[in-house]
């Protein structure tokens, strides 16, 4: 009752605060676990106030909070950097465009299922699924899977984490094991993260699909294309870019042009 009592304001900054980092990549306070004379100060002091007693006055609701936040204009506005804002502030702390980030390695996995039409959004909850095939012996040894099905489409929230074992694709995009405790994740860019994406047998089984989806989907290749890019980055490709990539359809195939798209920048970043 204490820690949930409206003359509390902690609780509720600290919540705020979150859901403000997992849209925006950075907090309103930037050490989000620590609120105290160690952390850092907020940047925007009273909008964080304001947000928690937003969340206290409508019920503790954090989809009111994550709605107020993606009808602002803060968050709509765009990515584009200026001169004058890269002078005064090159890390973007003050929000005067959007920050780019690439997406959490959850967000890219399910993105990659959902392009390709096998998200399994049915499946909620219950027991999770394994990312490991596991050998008994005196121990447990966990070894990468090299066959997926449907029981693997769950969205990655379902994946059962097993202590010190990374995915071997989606581990190397900073996604910590279980034995670690991450108040904020990392966000790096590695030759790695690029190589898994793009020769896992995992997404190389979901280019295929997502390639047979578009021939069932479109009949001519330039309206593959769209579609293709109507699925993957939520818009309709250029005349240029539909050029392109029928030449590149032309000599490499669908498949490994599914393949391409699912390893662009354009999929894997919020731009």
């Amino acid at each position: 009752d204490w820690i949930a009592s409206p003359e509390n304001p902690l609780t509720a900054r600290v919540i705020v605060n979150r859901l403000w980092q997992f849209q925006f990549g950075v907090g309103i306070v930037d050490t989000p676990s620590d609120f105290g004379l160690n952390g850092t100060p907020p940047s925007h002091p009273e909008l964080l106030d304001w947000l928690a007693c937003e969340l206290i006055e409508n019920d503790w609701s954090l989809k009111h909070i994550h709605r107020l936040i993606l009808h602002s204009a803060t968050w709509q506005q765009s990515s584009r950097p200026t001169p004058a804002g890269l002078k005064v502030d090159a890390n973007t702390r003050l929000l005067w465009r959007f920050p780019t980030r690439r997406l959490e390695a959850e967000a890219i996995r399910d993105s990659v299922l959902a392009a390709s039409g096998r998200l399994d959004l049915e499946n909620a909850g219950g027991p999770g699924f394994s990312a490991f095939e596991v050998e008994l012996e005196n121990v447990r040894h966990y070894h990468a899977k090299q066959d997926y099905g449907p029981a693997d489409w769950r969205r990655m929230i379902y994946m059962t984490k097993v202590r010190q074992e990374k995915d071997h694709v989606f581990g190397a995009f900073d996604c910590p094991d279980a034995s670690m405790v991450m108040p904020k994740r990392s966000r790096s860019t590695t030759p790695l993260q690029a190589l898994n994406l793009l020769n896992s047998r995992f997404v190389m089984q979901q280019a295929e699909i997502l390639a047979t989806r578009l021939k069932s989907e479109a009949d001519t290749v330039p309206d593959q294309i769209i579609r293709a890019w109507q699925l993957c980055f939520q818009r309709s490709p250029t005349e240029q870019e539909i050029a392109d990539s029928e030449q590149f359809i032309k000599q490499e195939g669908i498949v490994q042009f599914t393949r391409a798209v699912l390893n662009a920048n354009e999929f894997v970043f919020i731009p």
